[in-house]
């Protein structure tokens, strides 16, 4: 976990009324119980707009962390961890997003670059 999630939730926690080992992490405010997922969804939606993001749903926000770590370079194996895929197949998708550790396009880029024509040979005038 970012340390600055883990930060973020630390301060969360410490501002809840709810801190059992056995409470959840975002619950109800007053009763403590499961968020009621119509109106989680609609402040997800609102928090969207205010923030100039386009539209997506929680399951879009998880791909996008996913494919985001993979541009960044991110081991395959702790995406997999990060998102709780049992199968590493699972976190494959992800792979095409990945840069390439090898350089393998650049060598590709070399070994079949098109050489430049020959320079035409100055020619004296009158010839």
């Amino acid at each position: 976990m970012a340390d600055r999630l883990a930060g973020d939730l630390e301060r969360h926690f410490q501002r809840s009324r709810w801190q059992a080992d056995s409470d959840l992490v975002f619950a109800h405010p007053a009763t403590g119980n499961v968020l009621d997922a119509s109106k989680l969804r609609k402040r997800f939606r609102a928090a969207l707009v205010r923030a100039g993001a386009p539209p997506m749903t929680f399951h879009e926000l998880r791909h996008t962390f996913g494919t985001q770590m993979a541009a960044a370079g991110a081991p395959l194996r702790a995406i997999q961890e990060w998102m709780g895929h049992a199968d590493a197949s699972t976190t494959e998708i992800y792979a095409h997003y990945a840069p390439d550790p090898t350089g393998g396009a650049a060598f590709a880029e070399r070994a079949f670059r098109v050489a430049a024509p020959p320079a035409e040979p100055a020619r004296l005038p009158g010839f």
